[in-house]
């Protein structure tokens, strides 16, 4: 039992702490988002799907002789292929766990 009033003396006084130095804590965190998953992974996709075609587009006008900051194409080749390796994590995540419930036996 004096662990437990232990953590709830340490829990209170990061609180203290936490509101004295102005960090938002973690209630107050949650209630400034209120998006769902589902909106949170559809920002993402779209944000993929931007630099996508930025690299597209940035891919065109150096074959094209237009661009010549080849290190701006670069990074934002990097960035694409970072976003895209990303992606694919989280899908291949969000399978396993699908598979993983899937194959629960109840």
């Amino acid at each position: 039992m004096s662990n437990i009033q232990g953590l709830m003396d340490y829990q209170n006084q990061l609180r203290e702490l936490q509101s004295s130095v102005g960090v938002p804590t973690l209630s107050e965190n949650n209630t400034t988002s209120n998006k769902s998953f589902g909106a949170h992974l559809g920002e993402a996709i779209a944000g993929l799907n931007q630099n996508m075609n930025v690299i597209d587009s940035d891919t065109t006008r150096v074959i094209s002789g237009d661009e010549n900051d080849l290190a701006k194409v670069m990074i934002n080749m990097t960035e694409a292929q970072l976003s895209l390796q990303t992606a694919v994590q989280v899908r291949n995540k969000c399978l396993e766990a699908y598979n993983d419930i899937k194959n629960m036996q109840f």
